[in-house]
């Protein structure tokens, strides 16, 4: 998991080949205008969906991951807490869909991480995370998915 400021996300270019692309259009858009819905940067391979979203509380909050993309999360309003743990510690897969790329877990969360506006989170593969978490009952966000192997055939 990486979380920084919007205007540093050049720093992660090397990380993955569509980074500085993703960071660039972050950095050029006016959020507070989207609309809710996805964006299509580069077909199922890097796409931005657009959310308005309802807090929960942490005792709510469901931890997910993903193996065949990488999240990176922006809270367009407000402010986001996020919980956080390697998936290698999550003990209770309670439900799956392969072909949708969500698995959930059952753990509680004990780590978050605060979220503001003009800041961005990222979740890898490895890492569950628990969004939404003290947003209020009206929250829009950006969620920016990338393809860890973007020359793969997904079948979407």
């Amino acid at each position: 998991m990486i979380k920084d400021r919007l205007e540093n996300g050049h720093a992660y270019d090397g990380l993955h080949k569509n980074f500085r692309m993703v960071m660039e259009i972050l950095q050029s858009l006016n959020m507070e205008e989207l609309e809710n819905g996805r964006i299509e940067l580069d077909g199922a391979f890097v796409y931005i969906n657009v959310e308005t979203v309802k807090g929960k509380r942490v005792e709510e909050a469901k931890f997910e991951s993903h193996k065949r993309y990488i999240d990176i999360q922006v809270p367009i309003s407000g402010t986001e807490k996020m919980g956080f743990a390697p998936v290698g510690d999550m003990k209770k897969l309670t439900d799956s869909d392969e072909a949708k790329d969500y698995f959930f877990y059952a753990d509680k969360v004990k780590d978050v991480v605060e979220v503001k506006k003009g800041e961005f989170v990222i979740f890898f593969p490895e890492d569950a995370h628990a969004p939404m978490i003290d947003c209020g009952d009206v929250h829009k966000k950006i969620i920016v998915k990338v393809a860890v192997k973007p020359n793969e055939d997904f079948g979407l």
